[in-house]
């Protein structure tokens, strides 16, 4: 007899729709990888005193920097190149990071910038948000950094201005 009664009520539960999408779109993750980004980003930021550490929120593997297995010979700090794994593993991290802001962004095409992946690398005099490593890219088109970050982010990447940021 109870279930009689329950099982109309989980009925008009299961109708129910949600007024908000929890639908996310994310840049592309091959273009990361293979397109620069990912090489980019190592090079500027994934240095052992800045996000190739293991505290950091945005943490990145790189061939000198953080890795996330240990050499054959057991060694931490190699001259391996970076991984497609460590590869991966940055792109969540970047992803992970703020994921709505990154959605929002990527949504917009990048009318959507007011996050820090895009302002902390930024100088804080203008637009950006204090960075301890001080700015890193400048949000302009002379940057080939901020072209690469920017144009994979609002889907418009530009692989020869990663190529040109990339030390």
């Amino acid at each position: 007899m109870r279930m009689k009664r329950f099982f109309p009520l989980l009925f008009c539960f299961s109708c129910v729709q949600n007024e908000t999408s929890d639908i996310r779109f994310f840049p592309d993750k091959t273009e990361f990888i293979e397109g620069g980004v990912s090489e980019m980003m190592e090079s500027r930021c994934a240095g052992l005193d800045c996000h190739g550490q293991t505290g950091r929120p945005l943490r990145l593997y790189s061939a000198t920097g953080l890795r996330l297995q240990a050499a054959p010979d057991g060694k931490l700090r190699d001259d391996r190149p970076t991984t497609p794994e460590e590869r991966n593993e940055n792109y969540q991290s970047v992803i992970g990071l703020e994921p709505e802001a990154v959605s929002d962004c990527v949504r917009t095409r990048g009318q959507y910038v007011d996050f820090q992946l895009l302002l902390k690398p930024l100088d804080d005099s203008g637009r950006g948000i204090r960075h301890k490593g001080g700015p890193v890219l400048r949000a302009s088109a002379n940057d080939p950094g901020w072209n690469c970050l920017f144009g994979w982010l609002s889907g418009d990447p530009n692989r020869q201005a990663c190529k040109d940021a990339t030390f």
